[in-house]
C-alpha cells in the first residue's frame, strides 16, 4: 500500500511538471509571436548608431568573452566548417587534432545525439570571468550548423529535438546577471542545416539551385527562410529578458539582393531598444568587429576585436593557451585605441571548461586588482603612437603608460608639460627616475629591469593640466 502511494505520488508530481512546463511554453510561444506581429508593422528606415542612455556601456566595457558552443564540441571541431570540403583554414587542424580531410555534413550532423552536456556550469565560467575584468559575455546560441542551444519552435535542430527541450541558454544569463555581465548573444543568421539553403559545402565550388528553378520560387524560398529566422530571433528577444548585444554573423540567400536589414534591425530594437547590434546583417551596426587581427590604424568609432584564446573558434583540446602577456598586449593595444577585447573560448562537449582557462584568468584577475583602472573603462588616445612610444590611456587628469614586455628602454612622451607625480601601478610605488627637458618638452621615465616583468608595466601619469593630445 505504501509503495502505491510512492509511485502515486511520483506520477502525480511528474503530471504536474509537464503542465508547468507546459503553460510556460505556451507563454513563451504568445511572446515570441507578439513579437512577430511588430514585424508585420515596421517600416524600414535608415541604421543610425544608438543613442539610447542604456547602450552606452558599450564603448566603456574594455574585455569580454566570446564563447563558442555546441554540437561540434563533442569531437573538438571548428563550428560548422568542419563540414565543409576543400575549406582552407581547416587544412591547419587535421593533423593536430587527427580529422579526416573531409568530414562532409552527414558525419558531422551525428554528433546531434551525443551533446548533452553532464558538467555545463556557466556559473563557473562567468564567475571567473568577472573576477578577471570582463564585462560583457557572447555566446553561440546558433552558429552556421542550424543547432540552437534553446528549445526553438522553428526547424527542427534545437535541444526541443535533441535535448528533451533543456534551455543552454537560461543559466548563461542568470549567470551573467549575478556577476554584473552584460549578456551578448551570437546568433548566425546563415543557417547550412536548414533545408534548401542556397549554400554550397565545397568551398572551392559554387552553389547550384535545381534545374527549373525560378527567381519567383527563389523569393518565395527566401521567404520562409526569413520567417524561420525572425521566428527564432524573436524567441531569442523575448525570452530572457534585457538582452544587451545581438551579434549576427552572415545574412544572405542566392539571388536575394533585399535581405531586409532595415527593416529588421529597426524590429530588433523595437523589441529591445537598448539593446546594442554588430555589423553583421547586411552591414549596418552600432560597432565593427575587425576579427582575429589587429587593424593598421584605429576604426571610427566604436568598435570590437574578437580573437581566440586557444586554436580555433570552438573547442581545441590539443591546441596551448595563449599567454597571460599575449592577451594582455592585446587588450592594452585595443583599449588605447578605443576598442574592446572580445576574448575567445571553446568549452568541451561535457560542459566543462580546461583548466588553463580558469587558471589564466585568475593571473590576469590579479593584475587586474592591481593595474585594472588603467583599462576597465579607461579612455583610449588614439593617436598615442604621434607622441609616445608606448601605448596610453587615461582618465580625467591622469595618463596611463602601458611598457608591454616586447618594450625595451625608457618611455618618452614629446610634447607634454612637466607631469605633477608619477606612480608605478604594479607596485604601488612613487617613481622618481624621471627627467623632464623643459625646452623640447619632452618626458622620459627610466624603469629599471629589477621593476619589469613579463605582463605590463603602467606608469600612472598626473597631470596638473592634462595635454591636449586630441584625445578621443
Amino acid at each position: 500500500m505504501f509503495m502505491r502511494k510512492i509511485c502515486l505520488y511520483f506520477f502525480m508530481l511528474s503530471v504536474f511538471c509537464q503542465c508547468v512546463y507546459s503553460q510556460d511554453s505556451q507563454t513563451l510561444r504568445a511572446l515570441s509571436l507578439d513579437a512577430l506581429k511588430k514585424l508585420d508593422t515596421v517600416e524600414p528606415v535608415p541604421f543610425t548608431r544608438t543613442t539610447h542612455s542604456d547602450a552606452q556601456w558599450f564603448p566603456e566595457a574594455s574585455f569580454s568573452l566570446f564563447i563558442h558552443w555546441g554540437i561540434h564540441s563533442v569531437a573538438g571541431l571548428e563550428p560548422s566548417w568542419a563540414m565543409m570540403k576543400n575549406c582552407p583554414w581547416q587544412q591547419d587542424f587535421y593533423e593536430i587534432l587527427g580529422w579526416d580531410p573531409y568530414l562532409g555534413k552527414e558525419n558531422y550532423y551525428k554528433l546531434l545525439k551525443e551533446f548533452n552536456p553532464p558538467n555545463y556550469d556557466p556559473d563557473k565560467w562567468i564567475k571567473a570571468a568577472a573576477e578577471a575584468g570582463m564585462r560583457y559575455a557572447v555566446i553561440t546560441t546558433k552558429h552556421h550548423d542550424g543547432y540552437a542551444l534553446w528549445p526553438s519552435e522553428y526547424g527542427e535542430l534545437s535541444t526541443k529535438q535533441y535535448m528533451d527541450g533543456r534551455d543552454l541558454l537560461r543559466p548563461f544569463v542568470d549567470a551573467c546577471r549575478k556577476y554584473g555581465l552584460k549578456v551578448g548573444f551570437y546568433f548566425s543568421p546563415r543557417d547550412w542545416g536548414y533545408p534548401g539553403y542556397s549554400q554550397s559545402m565545397d568551398y572551392k565550388k559554387p552553389f547550384e539551385f535545381p534545374h527549373g528553378w525560378t527567381n519567383e520560387k527563389n523569393q518565395e524560398a527566401f521567404d520562409r527562410f526569413y520567417e524561420y529566422t525572425t521566428g527564432q530571433l524573436s524567441e531569442l528577444l523575448t525570452r530572457y529578458g534585457d538582452i544587451d548585444l545581438i551579434w549576427f554573423d552572415g545574412m544572405g540567400w542566392q539571388g536575394i539582393d533585399d535581405i531586409r536589414t532595415e527593416k529588421t534591425l529597426a524590429w530588433v530594437r523595437m523589441i529591445q531598444p537598448h539593446i546594442v547590434i554588430n555589423p553583421r546583417w547586411g552591414g549596418k551596426g552600432d560597432f565593427t568587429t575587425p576579427e582575429g587581427f589587429m587593424p593598421d590604424e584605429p576604426p571610427e568609432g566604436w568598435w570590437e576585436n574578437c580573437v581566440s584564446w586557444s586554436g580555433h573558434w570552438g573547442y581545441s583540446p590539443h591546441a596551448p593557451f595563449m599567454p597571460d602577456s599575449w592577451v594582455l598586449e592585446k587588450l592594452v593595444k585595443i583599449r588605447s585605441w578605443g576598442g574592446n577585447l572580445l576574448l575567445n573560448i571553446g568549452p568541451a562537449g561535457d560542459g566543462s571548461m580546461r583548466p588553463e582557462y580558469y587558471e589564466g584568468l585568475s593571473r590576469i584577475g590579479k593584475w587586474m586588482d592591481l593595474c585594472g583602472e588603467s583599462i576597465i573603462g579607461a579612455d583610449g588616445i588614439r593617436n598615442w603612437y604621434s607622441f609616445s612610444n608606448v601605448p596610453v590611456t587615461r582618465r580625467a587628469g591622469v595618463w596611463y603608460l602601458h611598457a608591454l614586455p616586447s618594450h625595451e628602454g625608457s618611455i618618452t612622451l614629446e610634447g607634454v608639460p612637466k607631469p605633477q607625480k608619477i606612480e608605478m601601478l604594479n607596485f604601488n610605488v612613487p617613481i622618481t627616475w624621471f627627467t623632464y627637458d623643459e625646452k623640447t618638452q619632452k618626458l622620459s621615465i627610466n624603469v629599471s629591469m629589477t621593476m619589469r616583468d613579463n605582463l605590463d608595466n603602467v606608469m600612472k601619469v598626473y597631470w596638473d593640466e592634462e595635454p591636449d593630445m586630441q584625445v578621443k
